[in-house]
């Protein structure tokens, strides 16, 4: 073929090609979910690309592990490749340049001064407290949560992991190494529900596991004797000791009849006796001069009964509690039965709950999100009438991404549910954090995935460990900063 011929294909070609950018749908034809057709458009072909993700360099850079008042035996947090962390002093003004402040309804920060007080005196009375911080997949595995405690423990006192479900729900845990019998049945008020329960009995963590499964009739004649177990043993990945317990308690609910139980630690048998049997909410504990490395139960019955948490906790200080639920959008709490949620929270007691949902909405994009504003808040006013003097902090939904031809955006209507989520906080009285902006804002998660080392998985939806440690650190900074204010306004 002639070169003129060979030119001449190719200016049709692209003549062709600009005529189909004109009339091609500028968001592209959609196939489904997972697929569709872009096209270059003649703006992205006569004009330069300016986008950019966020940048995140000198939040990171100010992201750094504070050493605030701990006792000086106690080491300071290393990262994985044993690089020193930068410390600094945490009071208010060395703080003030470097948080981003949570923010209070009518801007009234004394919302957090009942948990204050008790961080405050926790020392001197020896009273074991409790935060609770319930969330969706992004805090699965203790991610988050386990910094924000090793943090508190280490300023106010305390250890232990805290509240944990009998049989693990997603087989992950930073700070557990957790292995059960396969018979094991879960039951939750979240996700996909059991409806032929007959009962809304889930406890605190919004679960609860037995042995045998469910029926109205709960004693047969033709039942055999079941056995599960469950072995509980430290990961050796929590910071500075902050996994040792001295303190276990399983609670338990629904036994139509006494329970053999064995426990074994450090595989040696230290207990046999019976669980009670009752048809409310029962607690066994044991105490621990030493805390054991590893820790099993062995159940014997013919009938399971609902098993809804085992926390291992010191005797006294802060005790912080993760208690992800996958897909959850926060709306549980109205699902489980309040009495027994009041009485397991006051038994726990229960000083201060965080709140961490809104990413499981984000994919159901429609205009107006007023509908959830109103049912998240239901579940706030549900919460502060059952413990009326415990403050609540919710932590607002990160950035996440979905991808628009080759670069990856903020999902168009992520502020939208932002803005509910902050409405909805202080309309029922509680504070708020704003992790969105907190990470960078809008086109920020990519900034995060592309870190390096990255902070967020390829997903573009969740932290990694890093990152979530990262994120964790500026929240703590953030509860931090308040702390010091009201200690402040003491003097």
């Amino acid at each position: 073929m002639k070169p003129f011929k060979i030119l001449l294909f190719l200016l049709s070609v692209l003549v062709i090609l600009f005529i189909v950018s004109l009339f091609f749908p500028e968001q592209g034809i959609h196939i489904n979910e997972r697929l569709s057709l872009q096209f270059i458009s003649p703006d992205e072909i006569l004009k330069p690309d300016t986008f950019e993700y966020a940048d995140i360099s000198s939040i990171i850079s100010q992201s750094i592990a504070i050493h605030d008042s701990m006792p000086s035996g106690d080491p300071v947090f290393s990262n994985e490749e044993g690089i020193l962390l930068d410390t600094i002093r945490a009071d208010e003004d060395s703080l003030r340049i470097k948080v981003h402040r949570i923010e209070f309804p009518g801007g009234d920060s004394t919302l957090l001064y009942p948990i204050f007080r008790q961080l405050r005196k926790v020392k001197s009375t020896g009273e074991l407290i409790r935060i609770m911080h319930y969330g969706d997949s992004q805090i699965e595995g203790d991610r988050m949560t386990s910094f924000i405690r090793y943090k508190l423990q280490g300023r106010f006192g305390g250890s232990g992991i805290g509240l944990q479900p009998l049989v693990s729900l997603y087989g992950y845990q930073i700070s557990l190494k957790h292995a059960s019998s396969e018979n094991w049945l879960r039951y939750t008020a979240f996700g996909n529900a059991d409806t032929t329960l007959g009962h809304s009995h889930y406890g605190a963590l919004g679960c609860f596991a037995r042995f045998t499964p469910h029926s109205a009739d709960s004693l047969s004649p033709d039942t055999v004797i079941q056995e599960a177990w469950i072995e509980l043993t430290g990961s050796g990945r929590t910071w500075s000791g902050r996994a040792a317990f001295h303190q276990c308690r399983i609670f338990f609910g629904n036994n139509p009849e006494p329970l053999l139980y064995k426990m074994y630690v450090d595989d040696t048998l230290v207990d046999a006796d019976f669980l009670a049997v009752t048809d409310g909410l029962e607690i066994k504990e044991w105490h621990f001069n030493q805390s054991p490395a590893k820790l099993k139960f062995s159940f014997y019955g013919e009938v399971s009964p609902d098993f809804y948490a085992i926390a291992l906790d010191d005797e006294q200080g802060v005790a912080v509690d993760n208690i992800p639920m996958r897909g959850s959008a926060g709306l549980v709490f109205t699902k489980i039965e309040q009495d027994m949620l009041k009485k397991m929270f006051d038994v726990l007691n229960v000083k201060m709950f965080i709140l961490q949902f809104g990413g499981n909405v984000v994919p159901y994009m429609v205009d107006n999100y007023s509908y959830y504003e109103k049912w998240f808040t239901g579940q706030l006013k549900a919460l502060k009438a059952l413990c009326p003097d415990i403050p609540i902090v919710v932590i607002g939904v990160s950035d996440m991404s979905t991808k628009e031809k080759d670069r990856f955006i903020t999902y168009p209507n992520l502020e939208n549910i932002r803005d509910a989520l902050k409405s909805a906080s202080f309309s029922a009285g509680c504070a708020y954090w704003d992790m969105f902006e907190a990470m960078g804002g809008r086109n920020s998660m990519p900034s995060w995935v592309y870190a390096q080392p990255p902070l967020a998985t390829s997903d573009f939806v969740h932290f990694n460990e890093r990152g979530a440690r990262v994120i964790a650190e500026m929240f703590y900074n953030a509860l931090i900063y308040e702390y010091e204010a009201y200690l402040k306004n003491l003097k």
